[in-house]
């Protein structure tokens, strides 16, 4: 009888720590949910599965991630010159050397479409200056020259990618001893781009295997946490407004921004619109009313923050 007794009063002991545990796994699991580099990583997924109708929308031109890629850019750049300045009589059996050369002029030409993605989501970003409105065209004729030579670049930095594997791990030759130091960065260059290229894979499984995991085990939705909640008055006063006239169309865009995608209604003269961080725009009424209700886009559900 005092066992049985005892073990009896150890059931809710253990139910309660395991409630404890549960409780504190939950609060873990909404506090990650609401960081903002799950938040980041969320318009990311959402971006790159989504219509792409514009750059403003896409969370690789935020400031931080810019400032980011300028420093892995320059970081590299610094440690490429150093190791090829200080190792001229290495020999490796593969011209290495000119593929860490030709990888630095690669980065180097990085830097004007950093400043240029930089330069276009500021002008986005402030859709009520006027001065804004008359210099679009220019920026939206810049896009296509500046889209392209990115594609290219991009391109580029694929190829090469190829060719490094190809050079530094051909077992053939082994001659890491001729030239360590150039072997070592070009590994570091490598494995780097290796990762960076995997990003879109393991966002993936973050998103669409591990979320939907734990949210089923939890009963917790994390992909939608946080975008239940509204607007605040300081955040829809400090979002762009003025009165529609017709050159406020993009001529890329004519077709997708004629009318409010909520009431489904054309645009008419004088009528007032708001902007969203993400460029889409809607009739001032009808984006205040969802925003309070869901602080993201309409359309491409960026959020506002």
């Amino acid at each position: 009888m005092p066992a049985a007794s005892s073990s009896a009063a150890a059931t809710p002991a253990i139910s309660r720590g395991g409630g404890r545990v549960s409780a504190f796994t939950m609060r873990a699991v909404a506090r990650m949910s609401r960081a903002r580099w799950f938040i980041f990583l969320r318009r990311v997924y959402q971006y790159q599965n989504g219509p792409r109708s514009d750059l403003g929308s896409n969370p690789f031109n935020s400031s931080g991630w810019l400032a980011l890629e300028l420093g892995v850019i320059v970081a590299q750049m610094v440690i490429t010159t150093t190791v090829v300045a200080t190792s001229p009589k290495e020999r490796p059996a593969w011209p290495l050397r000119l593929w860490v050369c030709a990888y630095n002029v690669g980065n180097v030409l990085s830097l004007p479409l950093l400043y240029w993605r930089h330069r276009h989501s500021s002008a986005t970003g402030r859709g009520d200056d006027p001065e804004m409105h008359g210099a679009g065209d220019a920026l939206r004729n810049s896009s296509y020259l500046m889209n392209k030579a990115r594609a290219f670049l991009e391109l580029f930095f694929a190829m090469w990618f190829v060719m490094g594997n190809v050079w530094v791990f051909d077992a053939r030759l082994g001659s890491f001893h001729r030239a360590p130091r150039l072997y070592a960065l070009c590994i570091g260059l490598l494995a780097w781009n290796a990762v960076v290229y995997s990003l879109p894979f393991l966002l993936f499984l973050l998103l669409c295997c591990f979320v939907p995991v734990v949210g089923y085990a939890l009963g917790y939705n994390m992909n939608s946490a946080s975008v239940g909640r509204g607007a605040s008055d300081e955040q829809l006063d400090a979002l762009p407004r003025w009165r529609f006239k017709e050159p406020d169309v993009p001529r890329d865009r004519e077709k997708d921004d004629q009318e409010c995608c909520i009431c489904l209604a054309q645009y008419r003269e004088k009528e007032e619109v708001r902007q969203l961080p993400c460029t889409h725009m809607f009739h001032l009424k009808c984006v205040d009313r969802w925003l309070r209700i869901i602080s993201s886009c309409p359309l491409c559900k960026q959020e506002l923050s």
